[in-house]
């Protein structure tokens, strides 16, 4: 077989071509990977660099809620009685009560204390919805949301609390002629 030299001479320069070809395009695929790993590293170092200051919260309210709730029932029984109308000892008999008869439960975010408490102020001292949401930071429909579970919880115990005395009249209202014309049937 002949090969015209015409015709060898065209293949080596395309082959040459070819050769030229792949190194350049080998140079620039190395110079753009070589661009990207140096804008990487300069990125990372810039971030490295920056000072961040973390965010959270001004206040912490999980604490604060818990502070307040704690201040009312450990500064003494005056104080206790003055914020909800209730001694410790009888607050946390009725705490012992509503857990015990399935009345109440704790929630995920809110405790039966809170819940109590939170109750005990509203119907004590004549507090607004509005203002106790910014003591407990809950929003004024998670405190009306919990004190309708709290009230309907308190209204159960009504069966356990109040007994029907019958048709009997005690012998001092019976032979009292202050108080029997009261108890008259």
């Amino acid at each position: 077989m002949f090969i015209s030299p015409y015709f060898l001479g065209f293949i080596i320069r395309k082959l040459h071509f070819l050769i030229v070809d792949s190194k350049i395009i080998h140079a620039t695929c190395m110079g753009a990977a070589v661009t990207v790993i140096a804008a990487g590293v300069a990125i990372i170092e810039r971030e490295r660099n920056i000072i961040y200051i973390p965010r959270k919260p001004r206040i912490d309210a999980i604490a604060q809620r818990e502070f307040y709730i704690d201040s009312i029932l450990n500064r003494g029984d005056r104080h206790c009685v003055e914020q909800i109308h209730m001694k410790p000892v009888v607050l946390y008999n009725l705490f012992d009560v509503l857990t015990s008869r399935n009345l109440l439960r704790s929630t995920q975010n809110v405790s039966i204390r809170e819940q109590v408490v939170v109750f005990l102020q509203i119907l004590g001292r004549n507090q607004r919805f509005r203002f106790i949401n910014g003591i407990y930071y809950r929003s004024v429909e998670t405190i009306h949301r919990h004190f309708r579970i709290v009230l309907k919880a308190v209204l159960k115990l009504y069966k356990h609390l109040i007994k029907d005395p019958g048709d009997t009249v005690p012998a001092e209202i019976m032979n009292n002629r202050r108080f029997y014309p009261y108890f008259k049937v």
